[in-house]
């Protein structure tokens, strides 16, 4: 049964990853009874700002919150130099409105949720996951599950200390990796295509058979494409292979 809301949220918090990448925390009014499925998206819009016809400019992000989490949402937002909702939006403060609308989608997190379960993300794809993870632990789900994890730079890592987090007390199999590592980089080099095929037999001591695996996958479209193709070519079953981009 949908339950699209409209709200108007207040910015509670901004992590700036970089110049080009922050994660908003919204505070959402009391008694709104927002709810949504982990996976899903909002529209985002802000008052008063059109395009040059007159249209409410809206774009769409993943939430990245626990569904469990009440009155308050998180996004991962990238600006791009020609955005016509990331660049505005990039100039708010803590304190200014923005407007949702949703939930939206039907990439949504299934259950139950067998371990072994694998979640590949590129980029600012981490948010759906993120809230799928976060739902889960929230309610003490304590079987294995598997993320690849692919950014452009190191200091686009996001909620990195969550995720190791995860990995030392939820039974998380974090796998990191950036193109472009610092001196500083101690993961994985390269996408999640380069590093899913290294760490595929450590994945088959779980036990799941190929044709039984669960994957969710999110990011930018080429690397979603690239992905596919991977995971079909290793034996794996296109049918639980959910995907976003």
């Amino acid at each position: 049964m949908l339950n699209i809301k409209q709200l108007s949220a207040t910015i509670e918090r901004i992590d700036a990853y970089s110049e080009d990448l922050k994660v908003f925390r919204l505070k959402l009014p009391e008694g709104s009874g927002f709810s949504f499925t982990p996976g899903q998206f909002v529209m985002v819009s802000l008052p008063g700002l059109a395009d040059k016809n007159g249209r409410k400019v809206a774009k769409s992000f993943s939430l990245a919150s626990s569904a469990a989490e009440t009155g308050r949402v998180e996004l991962c937002i990238a600006r791009f130099p020609t955005g016509a909702l990331s660049v505005p939006l990039f100039k708010k403060q803590v304190g200014d409105e923005v407007i949702i609308t949703g939930p939206y989608g039907v990439f949504q997190l299934k259950k139950p949720v067998k371990p072994g379960t694998v979640f590949i993300a590129g980029g600012t794809g981490l948010a759906p996951l993120m809230s799928m993870m976060r739902s889960l632990y929230s309610e003490g789900y304590s079987g294995k599950l598997w993320l690849f994890y692919s950014m452009h730079e190191p200091r686009l890592f996001m909620f990195r200390d969550e995720l190791l987090g995860y990995q030392k007390n939820s039974n998380l199999q974090l796998v990191a990796s950036t193109s472009n590592p610092d001196g500083s980089w101690t993961f994985e080099k390269g996408r999640a295509t380069d590093t899913f095929p290294k760490y595929l037999p450590q994945l088959q001591q779980d036990g799941v058979p190929n044709e039984e695996r669960q994957f969710y996958v999110c990011g930018p479209p080429v690397m979603v494409a690239d992905v596919m193709i991977m995971l079909l070519a290793l034996g794996f079953r296109k049918e639980y292979i959910h995907r976003e981009q």
